[in-house]
Order: C-alpha cells, then sequence, then structure tokens
C-alpha cells in the first residue's frame, strides 16, 4: 500500500486539479501492482490564515486535507505542477517533508519570468529528498539551475488528466467549446481587454455561422457570463470538464489548463492568453495554438483541419518519457517500500 501526500487545490482553481489527475494517472500507471492512498495537502485559500496576504495553513483546519507534521505514515510526496511549488502557501509541506525524510517528486512545475528565492527547507528538500523534477518551461528551469538542481523539462501533466480520451458526439456542425475569464475574481482573472476581446469573438464566431457554447471554470465567471454569452457550461467538479469538453471539436481558451485538457482529450486549442506563465508552458505544446482574438477566424479554419493522429501520437510519446523518468526514479523506493509490506504481514 502506498501513501502519496500530493500538493494541489480542492474547490479553488481547476486547473490545478486537472494537473493532479494526470499525476495521479502517470503514478497509477508506475505504481501498478499497488494500491495508492492519495493525501492532500490543499493550497485553497480559504485554508490560509489570510488569502493572499499571508498564504499560510491557519492553525486549525476543519477540511479533510493534511494539516500536521505528524506524517511518518506518507511513503511519498507530490508537488503537482503548478507555479506555487514554494514560498509560504507550501511552507508545511516542505516542514513534513524534511522533518520525515520523505522522497520527493517535482512534477510539471512553471512559474513566471521573475526570479525565485528559495527557503532553506525547499532546499533541503530539494538537495537530499528529491528523486526527480520535471519543470514544464524556461523559468522554473532556469531557478532549479541556479541551485543545482538537475531537472528534466516535459509539458504539464494535465495532458494526461483522462486515463482515455472520450468519443465526441458526431455532428455535422463542429462545435466549439470557448473557455472565458473575467477581470474581476483574485489569482483568476485576466486583463479587462482580454475579457472584452474574447466576449466580442464569442459574439463575432456565433454571427459567422459558428455553433459556440461558453465555458466556465470559476462560479463568478458563470454568473457573469451566463447572462450575455448564453449557453453557458460550468460545473463544481471540475472531474466533470472532462466530459464537458469531450463534446466539442475545438477549444478556445483563455486559460492555459483549458487548453491543455483539450490536447489530453485529444483536441487542438487555440490559446488567447500570452501572459509569461501561459506563455512558457504552451511552448511545449504543439497543438495549442496562440492567436490573438482579432484573428480568430483563419486561426479556426486551420486548427480544424490538422491529423488529430499526429496529437496522439506525440501524447503518447510524452507519457512513456513520464512513465521512464518516474521509475527510473522510483524503482529504489518501490522495492524498499515492497519489503516493508511484505515484512509487517510476516
Amino acid at each position: 500500500m502506498m501513501n502519496i501526500l500530493i500538493s494541489s487545490t480542492r474547490q479553488w482553481n481547476p486547473g490545478d486539479e486537472f494537473i493532479a489527475m494526470g499525476v495521479r494517472n502517470l503514478l497509477k500507471y508506475v505504481f501498478k501492482d499497488q494500491k495508492i492512498n492519495w493525501i492532500l495537502y490543499d493550497r485553497n485559500p480559504d485554508l490560509f490564515v489570510d488569502g493572499f496576504s499571508k498564504p499560510i495553513h491557519k492553525s486549525k483546519i476543519w477540511s479533510n486535507v493534511f494539516h500536521n507534521h505528524k506524517s511518518n505514515c506518507l511513503d511519498l510526496a507530490v508537488v503537482a505542477g503548478t507555479p506555487e511549488w514554494f514560498g509560504l502557501p507550501m511552507k508545511r509541506f516542505y516542514e513534513a517533508v524534511k522533518e520525515n525524510n520523505i522522497p520527493l517528486l517535482l512534477l510539471g512545475v512553471g512559474y513566471i519570468n521573475y526570479p525565485i528565492n528559495f527557503s532553506d527547507d525547499e532546499l533541503y528538500c530539494f538537495k537530499r529528498l528529491l528523486k526527480l523534477a520535471v519543470v514544464r518551461d524556461e523559468y522554473a528551469s532556469l531557478a532549479l539551475k541556479k541551485v543545482g538542481v538537475s531537472h528534466e523539462i516535459l509539458p504539464c501533466p494535465a495532458l494526461f488528466a483522462a486515463e482515455l480520451a472520450l468519443p465526441s458526439v458526431e455532428e455535422k456542425a463542429k462545435k466549439i467549446g470557448f473557455i472565458i475569464q473575467t477581470n474581476k475574481t483574485a489569482n483568476q482573472s485576466i486583463p479587462e481587454e482580454l475579457v472584452h476581446a474574447s466576449v466580442w469573438s464569442v459574439k463575432e464566431l456565433r454571427r459567422s455561422g459558428f455553433k459556440v457554447d461558453v465555458i466556465c471554470h470559476y462560479i463568478d465567471e458563470f454568473v457573469e457570463f451566463s447572462r450575455i454569452l448564453p449557453p453557458v457550461r460550468y460545473s463544481y467538479d471540475s472531474a466533470d470538464y472532462i466530459s464537458i469538453i469531450a463534446e466539442y471539436d475545438l477549444i478556445i481558451s483563455t486559460r492555459l489548463h483549458g487548453a491543455i485538457l483539450a490536447n489530453c482529450l485529444n483536441k487542438p486549442a487555440i490559446l488567447l492568453n500570452k501572459d509569461s506563465r501561459c506563455r512558457g508552458a504552451s511552448k511545449l505544446f504543439p497543438f495549442i495554438h496562440v492567436a490573438n482574438p482579432s484573428n480568430l477566424i483563419n486561426q479556426i479554419s486551420k486548427v480544424f483541419d490538422l491529423p488529430i493522429y499526429n496529437l496522439k501520437k506525440w501524447k503518447e510519446e510524452v507519457k512513456m518519457q513520464y512513465i521512464r523518468l518516474l521509475q527510473s526514479a522510483l524503482e529504489e523506493d518501490k522495492n524498499e517500500i515492497c519489503d516493508q509490506f511484505q515484512n509487517i504481514m510476516g
């Protein structure tokens, strides 16, 4: 039995949950002969002392997540790709890893075009307990290079959020899912200009004869856009977006992980957000096409005609790279855990 602590969020950022789904699927493949208990280290700001002003976990947490240092029951700790893989939101995570000498994985971590200063606990874990680091962009790569930590660069593991791609509903008219954000939500917003351009693009595509549904990941977005851009798709359960995205032939998205989930389901995607976080991660995705809202019509006709076979082949190649790296990094620990289990069972 494997007990794995995974750093992600719950009921906060669906993109984080897509990444965690992908990481879990990869590790389930590597540990396919064992059962796994998943323990969540939750970075949801609701659990912090003061949201983003003091992002450190409260002394008492009622949520059913990991919130103490008594972690000698844990076999492995995993940071599921995110820009929040260091700093105050992760303080208790790295304290627990260090105090209990837990093997550590960084899978798909990324950042923005800005320097990173690691804490002493983080550096201790990276230098002494890290089994494998996989980054998703040049910014995280540069940060690890500066502190002498070896690593690999691969696309974000949200690419594997779904174990199998679901079949699309066959229709004569090709359907577009348009994932849109607002500029009014803390840490989930995009510039107001991109919001207005996205709203205009949805209306223009519909006027041009395209069948377009709007998809919102966050409740504030749903409340705002359901009035002006119906029909709008939304669910509080991030897992539902797998079946939602599967209904469309193309995804246009202001969200990085909306576009990545499309590729996960063998759908091409067009990404409208060009900030450094999105730009850095999307460079590793040949089937995510970055475009301006003003040029969408021309981009759509090109993307619709791309051979999906190439996407499937590329995704399988990336998966096998992850599997080989994980198997190599964890082979020694897998054998040790199996020996311990056999000794316990007598």
